[in-house]
Formats: structure tokens, sequence, C-alpha cells
């Protein structure tokens, strides 16, 4: 373990007479000196005392040997916390810290650890995000690390026109933007880079045209959909997951996957949204109830059993959860766009399409939009969800008729 002691810099002596008092740190055989920014006479430093330390006739003795004792503890309690974890150190690392800088990171690196941090959260999805990030600017980097001061407005356009060259939609690269800005931010607030050199201010990510094509189906489709005569088990799946995400203000696929007949209480389905926590309880429309009852024919296995066959018993991590998710997903929107006697060419049916077909043809029934929001759950509107508390279940609840 290394040594730590404070001391009076004999050999230096400043033009006021006085001495500097470093903090002295011994490792490998290497010594730190670290001022503690404060001087001392020698007629004043007393280096009998084990602790080392002005004597009392100094003007400051109390405050300097106070911050003296500060400075050994914060270096004891560092260094200790890096025995205990079995961590390497240098006593250039060390020294940062103590002085109120931190290490240099590579943004590669600085990727790992916030993934690592959502991980033991538990936000697996954030580790995905951040993820896909780190690989992206790997391939984009020629599989070579760099650092924050490296990204400024040029690394930023070359960024941009790397994806352009893979044929990536605006709104890919806006979702790569926007995290890279994440990771950016994060990194000025544990001061591994700089306000001053922040990037974003002059590459602009607004300036990327997200705006997608409307893909709201209106109420024709809709019944158009629930009256399809299916007999292949894959599509009655599809249709049933997609009317029944409609019927219920736009259910999430992830919150559906999840549903389990004990969510379901005096024909309202109770649940929570996964991704911000919101608590939902929503009236069950008539559609919606044969839909549930197709399920609980063929596929109940109790209260605690899912309602839908997407998950099962053997799905007991999140990460396993997950990906059959994930997976599953994928093929019901593939089934959605091959709906036998649709006959609705260019749809581009998906699941999403429900729960923005939900918002819309509510919208065009005259609903108003704070309401829309909160069946949405749309909390990071400040300015709505200060209306949405206000709404209880009634409200919601008729409003929901007007999808029929």
């Amino acid at each position: 373990m290394a040594s730590i002691k404070v001391m009076l810099l004999t050999w230096k002596k400043l033009k006021t007479g006085e001495n500097p008092i470093v903090l002295r740190i011994i490792k490998d055989r290497k010594r730190k000196l670290i001022s503690i920014g404060h001087n001392c006479d020698p007629e004043l430093w007393d280096d009998n005392n084990k602790d080392n330390k002005v004597k009392k006739e100094h003007p400051n003795a109390k405050r300097i040997n106070l911050l003296i004792r500060t400075k050994i503890n914060d270096a004891e309690r560092l260094i200790l916390k890096y025995e205990e974890e079995k961590k390497e150190y240098t006593l250039e690392e060390i020294t940062k810290i103590l002085t109120g800088q931190k290490t240099t990171i590579t943004v590669l690196k600085y990727h790992d650890e916030l993934i690592e941090q959502f991980k033991k959260t538990k936000k697996l999805g954030n580790a995905k995000v951040y993820n896909d990030s780190k690989r992206s600017l790997k391939k984009f980097n020629n599989e070579s690390d760099f650092y924050f001061t490296d990204i400024n407005y040029s690394f930023l356009k070359r960024y941009e026109s790397y994806f352009r060259e893979h044929n990536a939609k605006e709104t890919a690269i806006s979702y790569y933007m926007r995290t890279l800005r994440a990771v950016y931010n994060s990194a000025i607030k544990e001061g591994y880079c700089k306000q001053d050199s922040y990037p974003f201010t002059q590459y602009k990510i607004s300036d990327l045209n997200t705006k997608t094509a409307k893909r709201a189906l209106n109420k024709t489709i809709i019944q158009k959909i629930a009256g399809l005569s299916l007999s292949e088990v894959k599509y009655i799946h599809a249709r049933n997951y997609f009317l029944f995400s409609y019927y219920n203000m736009g259910l999430n696929f992830t919150d559906l996957a999840r549903l389990k007949w004990n969510n379901i209480i005096d024909n309202r389905l109770h649940y929570k949204r996964e991704k911000t926590g919101k608590i939902y309880g929503i009236k069950l429309l008539e559609p919606a109830i044969k839909i549930l009852d197709y399920y609980k024919e063929k596929y109940y296995q109790g209260d605690q059993g899912y309602i839908f066959p997407i998950l099962n018993e053997g799905h007991i991590t999140e990460t396993s959860i997950r990906n059959r998710i994930h997976k599953i997903i994928g093929q019901v929107n593939k089934n959605l766009k091959e709906l036998p006697g649709l006959d609705e060419p260019n749809l581009n049916l998906t699941t999403y399409v429900a729960r923005h077909s939900w918002a819309t043809i509510m919208k065009k029934s005259g609903v108003s939009t704070s309401i829309i929001s909160a069946g949405l759950g749309h909390d990071s509107e400040r300015t709505t969800q200060v209306y949405l508390d206000s709404f209880d279940n009634e409200v919601l609840d008729e409003a929901n008729k007007n999808i029929l």
C-alpha cells in the first residue's frame, strides 16, 4: 500500500521566506508531491509532531491543520478503495483525482462504463442503446478508440456521412447522434471533458429530416382488419396483438407481451408501463374482451400465466425476456404485412401503427391532446403532464370509446 505524509518542502523557498506545504505519496518507490495550497514559515512548522502540522502560534493554525487532516483522510480513503477493489492505480491517477482532475478516458471505454452502470440498475434497454452506439462508433473509426477531444463539428459531419454512405435513414442517424450527445453530456458532468469544447452547439441534430410518413389507419381499415377471416395461427396472433394494442390506448408491444391474467381485474386492464413506470387501469372494450376470451380458451395456464403465447415460464432473466420479445415483434410485423385478404397495398402495417392509429383517430374524434397524451403515457411532456394527473380513469374510459 502507498504511504502518505504531509511535509514542508524545505528545499523550495518562496519570496515570502515561506515553504510550500505538500502531501507526499510514495508507491512502488516512486514519489508524488501535491500542494495543499498553503505555505508556512519553517519556524512555525512542527515536524516533531507525528502528523506534521503547523504550530499553534501560526495565525491560521486551526484552519491549515484541519485542511492537512482532510487531505490525508481523502488520500487514504481513495487508496483504500483501490486496494479493497483490487484495482491497479498510478500516482498520476491519484494526483488527478485528489486535485479535482478526472483521469483521461476514451470514448469507447466510457461507453463501457455507462453500459455497465445500466446493467447493474437493470436498465437493459438503455444498455442496448449505448452498446449500439459503441459498435457504430467503433466501425466508423476503423475499430480504433478515440478521445472526447477528437469529437468536433468535422467529426460529427463525417460520422453523419458514414451513415449516409451506408444508406441509413435520417431517423437512424438521429438515433445515433442523440445517443452520442447523451454520452458527451454525461462525460462533461463527470469531468472527463469540458463544456467549452461541446461540439453539438455548432452541429444541430435538429437539422436532420426525421419526419416520417404518416402511418395511422382510419376506422374503416381497422374494422377491415378486425373482420378478416383468418385460419393460420400466426396471422390470428398478429391480428389479435395489433387490435388488442389498438383497443387499449396503443398498448406497447413490450407491455402486451408481459401481461398476465392477474392483470385483468373486473374487466379492467391494470399494468405498469415498462418504459415509464406509469400505472394504467383501462376499461376493456368489448372487442378486447373477445380477444381475451380466445386466449383464455386456448392458452390459459392460471392467473400467474402469460395471457399471450409470447413469453413462458422459461423466460426468467430480463435479458431472455427482451430477446424473446425482440424476436417475436419482428415475426409479428412480418405477418401483419402479409395478412391474407387485407388487400391494402403500401400499408406497411406494424405493431406501432396500432398505437399511432389510436392517437390519430382519437384526435379526429375531437378528444383533447392532453387526454390522448394521458393514454399514451407521454409524461416527458412537462406542460401536458400538469393536466394528465387531473384525469381519472372515467375520463379516459369514455374517451377511448371513440375508437370503435
